[in-house]
């Protein structure tokens, strides 16, 4: 009976440990540099969906990096910037178109983009909204979602 009870109390004892690492495990430390792909919707306008890629570089909470954004044959390469915050949320935002190829009468979105990461099972997710402007107007706002590409040796 007594080495029921020490063993049943030793039980006891490992759960705080237990579920502390399992809290540890489920806590999303993520360096979020690399390639991530995907689209962005847009709920009116030349297309409803685009490709896009975030090629991205982490430093602390600081993200640095470009999109490309693209559909049939136009396209728009933009110098990003942003932040990591809570270790699961990333604002981020275009600062400057650096190529593209657009037709007569359309302008690029210089968008803000608000995401959260998330992981479904070992694919890592952004996804989230965007808004952006044009030089003369505000651009009709969309949804982001992307998966982080996995580097191949």
């Amino acid at each position: 009976m007594n080495r029921l009870i020490a063993f049943v109390l030793l039980l006891l004892a490992a759960l705080p440990v237990a579920e502390a690492q399992k809290k540890d495990k489920d806590k999303i430390k993520l360096d979020l540099s690399g390639s991530w792909q995907g689209v962005v919707t847009q709920e009116e306008g030349y297309s409803t969906e685009y490709a896009l890629e975030l090629y991205l570089r982490q430093d602390g909470n600081k993200i640095t990096g470009r999109s490309y954004v693209s559909v049939d044959s136009i396209y728009a390469e933009m110098e990003i910037e942003g932040v990591a915050l809570a270790d699961k949320i990333l604002m981020i935002k275009d600062i400057r178109i650096i190529d593209d190829e657009i037709i007569e009468k359309l302008e690029w979105c210089i968008k803000s983009y608000q995401l959260m990461l998330r992981r479904e099972q070992d694919v890592w997710h952004l996804e989230g909204r965007w808004q952006g402007k044009t030089s003369t107007n505000d651009c009709t706002p969309g949804q982001v979602y992307l998966r982080k590409s996995v580097p191949r040796a």
